[in-house]
């Protein structure tokens, strides 16, 4: 059975892309387009692993796997955004919470995205 992954992001085509480069690697991919979305999906399917952005409209990423991993305890999560800066005081307290498995900054390179998936999927 192939890892599945959820990666979810409000930029449709860094979501679709880093869908395509895990589905060329062998893993199972889905993608959603906001937080909410996120939750919805993991209600449906438990994924072993979710690469979040941080910054997204309406909830962000860590609100988003909060509630997240109070449904799916066991599933592991990356985060990444391009606003480090913006983001810096969400990215601690998640990995003080323990929430947070690995953080990636946009962009990113597709061998970071593959070694975090076979490493955490």
């Amino acid at each position: 059975m192939k890892p599945s992954i959820l990666i979810v992001d409000d930029e449709e085509a860094v979501g679709l892309g880093m869908s395509e480069i895990l589905k060329e690697e062998g893993f199972e991919a889905a993608y959603a387009l906001n937080g909410k979305a996120a939750v919805e999906a993991m209600n449906a399917k438990a994924y072993s692993l979710i690469f979040m952005d941080m910054i997204m409209p309406g909830m962000n990423g860590l609100d988003a796997y909060r509630e997240i991993k109070r449904i799916r305890p066991q599933t592991r999560v990356i985060l990444f955004t391009g606003f480090f800066r913006d983001a810096e005081e969400v990215i601690m307290q998640g990995i003080k919470e323990g929430m947070i498995d690995e953080f990636i900054r946009k962009p990113y390179f597709a061998d970071e995205i593959i070694r975090s998936a076979r490493k955490y999927a």
